[in-house]
């Protein structure tokens, strides 16, 4: 934290002293330069460009906590669904769309070899990508995977400003080999 003190007190020296500079040189070039018109002016612009960089600080990080906080704590209009965890936790684990989608077949209790149908793939595909899924959740089998998204949807279900929507599955997941009248 001292690092970022000391690093935006310099940043904000350097950017008071350019103001200065430019305002003395370009703006009022005819004006007497002495010491108190330089120091003035220069504490001048300091405190200003200070108070902008604090503002700007607190602002950026009331905004990032606002995102935590967010990504903790579904919004109002976020349903409490399996879809909704693998969705919120893909970029955290670094799933890419198809492993995603395949977290949300296995927790929403398909087979592989039904995953690979659905999907058009192979089933070696299939537990490729379930490979890869555990790897970079932390999980080690379909049973934690289902059990953790369970786990955080039963959690979503109890904060006090979740409304119920119901998820369109055929919106969220991109289905082959089925009719499109299912969804």
């Amino acid at each position: 934290m001292a690092r970022i003190w000391v690093s935006g007190s310099i940043i904000v020296t350097a950017i008071a002293a350019l103001k200065t500079y430019i305002v003395l040189t370009i703006a009022l070039p005819g004006v007497s330069m002495d010491f108190a018109t330089v120091s003035g002016m220069f504490a001048l612009f300091f405190g200003f460009t200070a108070a902008v960089a604090y503002i700007s600080f607190k602002q950026l990080s009331s905004y990032m906590d606002w995102q935590r906080k967010e990504k903790l704590a579904p919004g109002a209009g976020e349903p409490a669904a399996k879809e909704t965890v693998i969705l919120r936790y893909a970029s955290d684990w670094g799933l890419s769309q198809a492993e995603a989608d395949v977290a949300i077949f296995v927790v929403k209790g398909f087979s592989n070899s039904e995953i690979a149908e659905m999907r058009g793939s192979a089933i070696a595909t299939v537990k490729s990508q379930l490979s890869r899924i555990y790897q970079k959740s932390g999980l080690e089998t379909r049973y934690q995977l289902i059990g953790f998204v369970t786990d955080e949807v039963c959690g979503m279900a109890h904060e006090p400003k979740v409304t119920k929507v119901q998820v369109m599955t055929r919106k969220v997941l991109p289905l082959v080999g089925r009719s499109q009248s299912a969804g």
